[in-house]
Parts: C-alpha cells; structure tokens; sequence
C-alpha cells in the first residue's frame, strides 16, 4: 500500500464510518484490507480504490467492508458493574419519570448480540419490571454480525463471564452451541444502521438509555462529539448513556453530566436552564 492509497482509503473510510486510521495504523489498515482484496480478486490497493468509488459497486462494497475494519470480540454480562448500575440507581431514576410505556434501551452498535440479550437477561432477573414492561433496540452497521445475532446461537467463548445458573435458565444447549430460549429473543428487536447516518439516527424514537461501549475509540474527536450529540436527541429528558470504561466525554461536549456508580461511570443528559 502506497502513501496515496493508504490516505485515499483513510479518507474514504473516515467519511463513511467515522473511523479513522492516523499514519501509525498504515500497516493496520493495509492488513485488514488484505482480506477485502483477496476475496474481490483484486491485485492492489490502487484497484480497491476504483470499487470504492465506483457508483455500481461501492454500496455493496462498503457493507462487507464493515466487517474487517473493527474488532467485534464480545462476550455476555462484559462489564457487570454497568449492569448493575443499570438496575440500580439509573432504572430507580428512569422509573420515576418515565411515561406509561414499556422501557426502551437501544444497544448502539451491538456486534453479534451479546450486549443487547445481556441487558434484556439482566432486567429480567431485577424482577423490578413486569415481562412485557421492556424493550431492546439493537443495532450495528455490519449485516453479518447482525446475522449472528438473530440467530442467537453461541460457543463457549462468549460465555466466559456467564453463571451456570444463568447458562441454564436462559439457553438451552444444540449441539456444540447455546441457544437463547425465546423470552429472552422476543424483548430484543435488531436493525442495520449507520450511526454517521443523520436521516437514520433521526428516526430512532426516543430512548431512556443508550449504551455504546468501545465504539467511540474508533473515531477521531470530532467524529465522537457528532455522535454522542446526535445520541442526547435520541435520549429522553435526563435519559442515561453507557460507554466502554476505557472511554470519556471530558473535552468532548457538555450535553452530559458523569454520574459516579460503584466501580464506573454512567453519562446522563444535561437538562437544560429552564427546562424541566
């Protein structure tokens, strides 16, 4: 990869998904991508360029893209303390105003959908909320692991944190995977999306918690100012946001204040002076 191809491919690739590769990650870059232009059969980078740009081919192009510029590793109940905050404080503060309908929490960029049926497990567990009294919005920019996730089939590696009490009640074992019963499926709906996507993201309907764990390592500061803004008018009036423990908003926007749980922190929408 030549230093014009590897700032052609950076520039394209940062418009579209907001991820960006600095000069360090040229390599990085040049190795995932390897992936790419071997199953095109392509012979350069130059020629991965043209599909790029090309108006017939860079749709669908830039879907299969989506899988090999990130790392989609995850497993059930990551980050516990997050989970428990959630049932905790952060539902307590929820409830108290929330209108009469179910809860709404959308898991942003859900990879292969151990996050979002994490969350719809854990609140089944709190007992704090009737059955049907709850909904999981999950969604990723990437159609295979979205796949996967409404498949709901998973290998021991994904249950590396899991109890086997947990393990028990809520899958049920087919051959060498686990498979998600299904009143655990039906609290989760998924969806395809950008979340560089303006038109998408303004027709998500409004959410009392979003979580969006290492997504924002990816992008360059001004990439995650537009997003975490545009998920604030996704959110509800003090509506909470949850983010990898590696990531912060400080020096990124003031729409959020941190709220200190035991063992990490929780974001909540600022609400404005004279607003309630």
């Amino acid at each position: 990869m030549s230093e014009g191809e590897f700032r052609a491919l950076r520039d394209m690739i940062r418009e579209e998904f907001g991820i960006f590769y600095d000069d360090g990650k040229q390599f990085l870059l040049q190795s995932r991508l390897a992936v790419r232009l071997a199953k095109a059969g392509l012979e350069s980078f130059e020629a991965y360029c043209g599909l790029l740009r090309n108006p017939r081919t860079r749709e669908s192009e830039i879907r299969e893209l989506t899988s090999v510029l990130t790392n989609n590793e995850t497993y059930f109940f990551r980050e516990r303390a997050q989970l428990r905050a959630l049932v905790g404080s952060v539902l307590e503060e929820i409830l108290k105003e929330r209108p009469a309908r179910p809860l709404r929490i959308w898991s942003a960029a859900c990879s292969s959908g151990e996050e979002p049926y994490s969350l719809a497990i854990t609140l089944m567990e709190s007992g704090r909320l009737r059955n049907g009294d709850f909904e999981i919005y999950a969604s990723d920019i990437s159609d295979r692991v979205l796949a996967l996730a409404q498949r709901g089939s998973y290998q021991s590696l994904s249950f590396r944190a899991t109890e086997p009490g947990m393990l028990q009640r809520y899958f049920e074992p087919i051959g060498n995977e686990q498979k998600l019963k299904g009143d655990v499926k039906r609290h989760v709906r998924f969806f395809r999306l950008n979340l560089l996507d303006e038109q998408a993201m303004a027709a998500v309907q409004a959410m009392d918690a979003i979580f969006c764990r290492n997504v924002l390592i990816y992008f360059d500061r001004p990439t995650q100012k537009r997003v975490v803004e545009s998920f604030a008018k996704r959110l509800t009036q003090r509506g909470f946001l949850f983010l990898g423990h590696a990531e912060s908003l400080f020096h990124v926007t003031d729409l959020y204040e941190p709220i200190l749980q035991p063992d990490t922190i929780v974001y909540r929408r600022r609400v404005k002076e004279g607003r309630k």
